[in-house]
């Protein structure tokens, strides 16, 4: 309701159903056929159908050619040509044989004045188009989608007025509804004709007072033309029919924020938060416009939580309002509830590998090496083909100083690692068990092994440095690397004082 676009589209027509082709057969020219020569020309035309069933396209096309030179009058034959050209991306020779088609039927014909008014579309002849749709609606005067198209094309040809009469025509036969209404209400909105607009759609919401929706159009209309406290009124009202009319209290808590009311909007807010017509994804959008302010303003912080515990009690089967959660506690640096929210969200749906790359996270951050362990495992049963996790297990062990499961890990993630950045990383942890273990010869051949994958690896470079300086050996070495790897990133602080340590060396 609130918040809706009446957008013209250009006609579209998916597919376009033919005749039945025994009538097309027997029915598609201007005289009739000696029974030598209809004969002759059924045989192939019906080959033709038979093949476009079977969709060879460009066999058909030919025979409905070849049915031609038979009958060369034959205007259901045009129409088959004409729609296989089109869809062969033969443009040109499709609107001239959807020309022929429309001009060699001496009795209107729906599907040959459709196919024709969407081939002048495709090609901008809107006025042409147009012009198609208004003698359709001469021939079909109860078929409103007639009236709904020539209009559009109208539109599209920025002939407004004639646009506007054709659904004045529209209404004059099938009354104040819907489509006419809200093709008008673009059409004056998009004009600069708001009084018009605003006219159009009180119109359609007294013919229609027990329909919420043409309200909420009618406030919509009301924010277009700068009438905001008419727009506030209509929703008012609205919400005083049915209160659990989200979308309204959505539509005010828009109208309140960018006034500056924001306890009247947080307020609105809160009440569409509880609704089912707004979906959750709108909700999950909305909450995140206030994340910028949660760490320097308490209100902004207590209203973002309120509006989280809404979605958590509204929608408990789903991980998004979990994860939403973590989001907040991790923007706010208390990584603890962040990672208790993010495995409730796992609970939800374990198959999201972005949630088990988010609570790795944050044991990361909460530098929780053994829950790591415990949370890498789980996650290998359900993704054992991703390097990331090995690479996050052979660390954790690591700095449990578990070195042989570090090192058993890191030749297990090197088996299925095929990203340089990945065998970087499980080489690094190598190198670095190596290194704890006093096994430096070791170390410096997965170091150089390192480099030869990838010779501009900073942190490698860095960590190869200090381990050279610590070991007071080929110092000059340890120099270079140092020295590359500041080229790469000039203000690292920890390369900078990998260099003093060289140079301390």
């Amino acid at each position: 309701m609130i918040k809706s676009r009446h957008i013209f589209l250009l006609i579209v027509f998916a597919s376009l159903v033919g005749c039945k082709s025994t009538e097309l057969a027997m029915h598609s020219g201007k005289r009739d056929l000696d029974y030598k020569t209809q004969k002759a020309f059924e045989k192939v035309y019906f080959e033709a159908n038979k093949q476009k069933v079977l969709k060879n396209k460009d066999e058909a096309l030919k025979g409905y050619f070849s049915s031609l030179e038979i009958y060369p009058e034959s205007h259901a034959a045009m129409y088959q040509c004409a729609k296989l050209l089109y869809q062969l991306e033969k443009f040109p020779e499709a609107l001239l044989y959807a020309q022929k088609a429309v001009n060699n039927n001496e009795e209107y014909n729906h599907w040959y004045h459709g196919q024709l008014a969407q081939f002048y579309s495709k090609f901008g002849k809107y006025e042409l188009s147009a012009a198609i749709f208004s003698e359709m609606v001469v021939n079909e005067p109860g078929e409103r989608t007639n009236y709904t198209e020539g209009a559009s094309q109208y539109y599209n040809a920025k002939s407004f007025d004639k646009a506007e009469a054709m659904l004045k025509q529209m209404q004059a036969k099938f009354g104040i509804e819907r489509e006419s209404s809200t093709r008008l209400d673009f059409i004056y909105s998009a004009t600069n004709q708001q009084d018009k607009a605003v006219l159009v759609m009180k119109k359609l919401s007294e013919t229609y007072p027990d329909d919420l929706q043409y309200m909420g159009y009618l406030s919509e209309t009301y924010m277009r033309a700068g009438q905001e406290e008419k727009a506030i009124q209509v929703l008012n009202e609205i919400l005083h029919q049915d209160s659990t009319v989200g979308k309204a209290h959505y539509a005010l808590y828009t109208i309140h924020a960018e006034a500056g009311r924001n306890e009247e909007a947080m307020g609105h807010l809160k009440e569409s938060f509880k609704t089912d017509d707004i979906t959750l994804q709108q909700k999950l959008q909305a909450i995140s416009t206030f994340f910028n302010g949660l760490k320097r303003d308490e209100n902004t912080k207590s209203d973002v939580l309120e509006l989280s515990d809404i979605l958590l009690e509204n929608y408990p089967t789903n991980a998004e309002p979990y994860v939403l959660r973590a989001d907040i506690y991790a923007t706010l640096n208390d990584f603890h509830k962040a990672r208790e929210y993010t495995r409730k969200a796992i609970d939800k749906d374990p198959s999201d590998y972005a949630l088990w790359s988010k609570l790795l996270n944050a044991n990361l951050r909460l530098n929780d090496s053994k829950q790591q362990v415990v949370d890498v495992e789980e996650a290998l049963e359900l993704f054992p083909n991703l390097p990331e996790l090995y690479i996050n297990l052979a660390f954790a062990y690591l700095d449990l100083d578990n070195l042989d499961k570090s090192i058993e890990t890191a030749n297990e993630g090197l088996e299925i690692a095929l990203e340089k950045s990945d065998k970087a990383q499980l080489y690094l942890c190598k190198a670095t068990v190596f290194g704890k273990q006093g096994k430096h010869d070791k170390e410096d051949v997965v170091f150089e092994d390192i480099l030869s994958i990838n010779p501009f690896n900073s942190t490698v470079l860095n960590n190869y440095a200090i381990s050279l300086a610590e070991r007071k050996k080929d110092l000059s070495k340890a120099e270079s690397l140092i020295n590359i790897a500041l080229r790469l990133e000039p203000s690292n602080p920890f390369f900078l004082d990998t260099k003093g340590w060289v140079h301390y060396a």
